[in-house]
């Protein structure tokens, strides 16, 4: 995330909630691609999150419930989920974004729904 701060002048927790926006929008369930390699840099979810906290809490729900996982989803796996998605929306950007333009035409294209 320094990486990526330093070509586009926007802050880690900014770039994350795009990551895990970007996260979301992939198929399947997020292997966390940093289990193996323990605790890692740890951000403070109302740093992380903002004032949007809700926001982003209500677009996972509704991952959750798009992937039938509602009925079975314990509060613990939620929050495993939550990191999952965090951490691959931080490869997804860091492989995507070398600098602004990169991060302009993401945001500029069109969604599926």
């Amino acid at each position: 995330m320094r990486t990526l701060r330093g070509r586009t002048g926007i802050t880690p927790n900014i770039l994350a909630r795009f990551g895990f926006c970007l996260s979301l929008e992939e198929q399947g369930s997020p292997q966390d691609p940093f289990e193996s390699e323990g605790v890692g840099r740890e951000i403070n979810r109302n740093t992380l999150l903002g004032d949007n906290d809700s926001v982003y809490i209500a677009l996972l729900r509704t991952w959750v419930a798009k992937n039938d996982l509602i009925e079975t989803c314990t509060q613990k796996q939620f929050n495993e989920f939550l990191v999952a998605h965090m951490n691959r929306g931080f490869e997804l950007i860091s492989s995507r974004i070398r600098g602004l333009p990169d991060l302009a035409s993401l945001v500029g294209r069109e969604f599926k729904s």
